[in-house]
């Protein structure tokens, strides 16, 4: 199977708080556009969104390529801190990333 896309859950290490906070950055293959945004949830929120990327599947969608990546609270932020929000439940997250794909 050909990978159309690379989908990358980022996380922050825990602050003092017990805190964790999470993004995805999702990779198109063929056009090399890529959408990147904050996440409300963790990392089924951001791994569900291949269950719903392609519908006419009615599965898992296998040609998106799933990662996970830990960042220090620091490099978490300075990377993060202009990104848009994207959503929480995996449908939404699906919708922002084609707008995102589609105005870049």
């Amino acid at each position: 199977m050909k990978l159309t896309a690379t989908l990358t859950a980022l996380y922050s290490k825990r602050d003092a708080s017990g805190n964790c906070y999470w993004a995805l950055r999702f990779v198109d293959h063929e056009t090399g556009k890529a959408a990147q945004g904050i996440v409300s949830g963790g990392e089924s929120n951001i791994y569900g969104i291949l269950r719903v990327w392609n519908p006419d599947l009615d599965d898992w969608d296998r040609s998106v390529q799933f990662q996970v990546q830990a960042l220090g609270k620091r490099e978490f932020k300075r990377l993060t801190e202009k990104w848009k929000y994207a959503g929480c439940v995996p449908q939404d997250l699906v919708n922002f990333i084609r707008q995102e794909l589609a105005q870049s």
